[in-house]
């Protein structure tokens, strides 16, 4: 009789060799700067619907300066108020499957907004200026919905996360792409036409019809500048966190196959960094 392994032993070898694939797939690699970067990333993503909310109300600032002194063509400020729920979506759709990388709370389904079949339609009779190019990039974020279901319908463990993110690379490319070019770049188009019709009015005012009047003007000119100021400076750390993400993702998706926890380690924590102090700039000022 041939000699060979028992049906136990055999089993045992086949369940060590996986667990030994397993291992070289993963190095032991720790996962919480992953988890880390994951919540990090919440505090900036939060803040968005309050920024698309100042980008309405900047355009209904910036037609309030009108006068017959002061007549530049007023603004069309429905199209925030149409934009709002579709980029809201893909915001929220982004920034939840980047918590569901760190299997954080905040990735609950019931949080996951639907409708994203006709989310390139919304856009268009939102915006009917919207380009084709941006109208793909956006509706990428209906794969980042999905995603995010089958992460909690499939039960995805440690060792699929990898396939998570191999699954889904290009739609983060496209949908952070499509929130800092088209979204943000909107939002502060708005703070910067609001500038352009106050400057006019502020400039268009002398001191010699009534100078007490005219110094508390200057005042309220002075302060609006600095605010619409830290605002654009705040749109540029959210687009400088997507920016972070898009970036550390590629580099997630590069190495799926081959982690090093110390290499992870290095790299992810000055991007933590990066997205902790966009978060701060964000929330402040929005």
């Amino acid at each position: 009789m041939r000699r060979g392994l028992s049906v136990p032993r055999f089993r045992c070898w086949i369940v060590a060799c996986v667990a030994i694939s397993l291992l070289v797939i993963w190095g032991c690699v720790e996962l919480d700067e992953i988890t880390q970067f994951a919540k990090t990333s919440q505090d900036v993503g939060k803040a968005f619907p309050d920024m698309a909310d100042e980008a309405q109300t900047s355009c209904d600032r910036a037609n309030s300066f009108q006068n017959t002194q002061n007549l530049p063509a007023s603004l069309d400020c429905k199209v925030y108020v149409n934009l709002k729920p579709s980029l809201v979506k893909i915001n929220a759709a982004l920034f939840n499957y980047i918590a569901s990388l760190g299997k954080l709370a905040s990735a609950d389904l019931t949080k996951v907004p639907g409708g994203f079949d006709s989310l390139s339609a919304d856009l268009k009779q939102a915006d009917p200026s919207i380009s084709t190019e941006n109208q793909g990039k956006a509706t990428a974020a209906s794969s980042l919905a999905k995603a995010i279901t089958n992460v909690w319908a499939n039960g995805y463990r440690q060792h699929e996360l990898s396939k998570l993110i191999g699954e889904n690379n290009q739609a983060v490319q496209q949908v952070t792409d499509f929130l800092s070019n088209y979204a943000a770049d909107k939002f502060a188009q708005s703070l910067k036409d609001e500038w352009r019709f106050e400057s006019a009015y502020c400039t268009g005012v002398t001191a010699d019809a009534e100078p007490l009047a005219y110094n508390l003007l200057m005042r309220k000119c002075s302060a609006d500048k600095a605010r619409i100021e830290l605002q654009l400076s705040a749109i540029k750390s959210y687009q400088g966190a997507l920016a972070t993400i898009a970036s550390t993702h590629q580099k997630l998706y590069d190495e799926r196959s081959h982690w090093d926890a110390k290499k992870l380690s290095k790299y992810l924590g000055p991007q933590i960094v990066s997205l902790g102090s966009a978060a701060v700039s964000v929330n402040k000022a929005f």
